[in-house]
């Protein structure tokens, strides 16, 4: 499945900039390999593309790490509003696609709270496809040492 994923303009930064490296969900859409990130305000656009590799349960990592307090209550603050950690494997930047162009070319659209499937509206499905420009390089991320420095850290 692949969704429309809402992002605020910080959370975007650190994953452009691959300070960010685990992205948490309550939920996320099954078998998700990538998304496309829609930028809240001021910017209100699609502006990349996330991929992403291995899903956790943070209740997997909370008995994990039980023996190791910080880590503990890292993972303590998180699983009130989140159930699971993606990693982010990737990243890729396209030329924006804003809200307006979306709404003048997709009748109702809306900017996603959490995410959208793209394979519930075909008409959107095909916009984003078709309008998609990637632009520089696809980022890669080195997850080899991201455990359990980066678990449920504050940005």
């Amino acid at each position: 499945m692949t969704p429309i994923m809402s992002f605020w303009p910080s959370i975007y930064d650190k994953i452009k900039n691959q300070i960010k490296l685990i992205e948490y969900r309550r939920t996320f859409p099954n078998d998700c390999k990538y998304a496309y990130m829609y930028i809240t305000k001021p910017v209100k656009a699609i502006g990349g593309i996330v991929y992403f590799g291995k899903k956790h349960d943070l209740d997997d990592w909370k008995k994990q790490y039980s023996n190791n307090t910080i880590i503990s209550d890292r993972i303590n603050s998180y699983i009130q509003s989140y159930r699971y950690g993606m990693e982010i494997i990737g990243f890729q930047k396209i030329n924006p696609i804003t809200l307006d162009e979306l709404r003048k070319n997709v009748e109702g659209f809306t900017a996603p709270q959490s995410y959208l499937l793209l394979e519930n509206n075909k008409k959107l499905s095909d916009y984003v496809k078709n309008n998609t420009v990637k632009l520089g390089s696809f980022i890669e991320n080195d997850l080899s040492n991201i455990f359990p420095e980066h678990i449920c850290k504050r940005y």
